[in-house]
């Protein structure tokens, strides 16, 4: 059985984790594999279920080329990206299915998974695109642990300072104008695309979006999931092809999963 887990830092499996998300063909094949659980699919199956949902067409409508198309998208892109996450799992004999894990205890999730939910295709893909970065997701925990809205300056001094293990005060002039370059230009301006802040350029004001869709966890950022583990129950799986823990699941470690 091949299912593969990324190891290394939690916040880069956060990154892999929300980017495999981010991508609407790829929610769609986990739709389809989801409606087909707990029985496994094969990829000529999918590829053509895939066909028809993503260009609205009954299964006999679709065409060799269509189906041919969509068999070379599923073992080019999306079913490797699904696995490397943990979302899925492949057999030897070329089924796939849901992989175990722990993000799927989550209904949130499942909501998602299976479009239960009001937001549209579009806005997912922004929204998982955003997340799928550690220093976006540590721009969100700051704004929630401020519950006011932050100058984009302050914001920057306080995320060069959390990642530097050091205060605001001690954080050179230097540093801050980086972050905050990084800041105004690419971070805040796309998840204020994903309504996940609220941002005033002219004010340089950035506040919380609570955009509805998103589980408080999912805002988490590395430095705040390592310190709620230490205080809730771990749950994680250990590949029996790997030495490493199945970092994928720390995304959920401090929610234990359902027995």
């Amino acid at each position: 059985m091949s299912n593969s887990a990324s190891s290394g830092s939690t916040a880069a499996v956060r990154d892999e984790f929300f980017d495999a998300l981010a991508d609407t063909r790829r929610r769609t094949v986990l739709r389809l594999v989801h409606r087909q659980s707990p029985d496994r699919i094969g990829k000529d199956d999918l590829a053509r279920h895939l066909a028809a949902v993503t260009m609205d067409k009954r299964s006999a409508e679709v065409t060799d080329e269509d189906h041919r198309q969509a068999l070379v998208d599923l073992h080019h892109r999306l079913v490797p990206a699904l696995i490397d996450v943990g979302l899925l799992e492949e057999s030897d004999d070329g089924t796939v299915a849901l992989g175990e894990h722990a993000a799927f205890d989550d209904p949130h999730l499942e909501a998602v998974v299976s479009t239960r939910h009001g937001a549209d295709d579009a806005t997912l893909d922004a929204v998982f695109r955003a997340l799928a970065d550690e220093h976006r997701r540590a721009i969100l925990s700051i704004l929630v642990d401020a519950d006011r809205p932050l100058e984009t300056e302050t914001l920057a001094r306080r995320i060069a300072a959390r990642k530097a293990e050091t205060t605001a005060r001690e954080v050179a002039r230097d540093r801050v104008d980086e972050v905050l370059t990084s800041l105004v230009h690419v971070h805040v301006p796309m998840l204020a695309d994903a309504s996940l802040v609220e941002y005033d350029p002219e004010t340089g004001r950035v506040a919380d979006g609570d955009q509805p869709i998103v589980r408080a966890e999912w805002r988490q950022s590395d430095d705040d999931t390592a310190a709620t583990a230490t205080d809730e129950q771990i749950t994680v799986e250990r590949r029996e092809d790997s030495h490493t823990l199945a970092a994928h699941h720390q995304i959920y470690r401090a929610q234990p999963r359902s027995s």
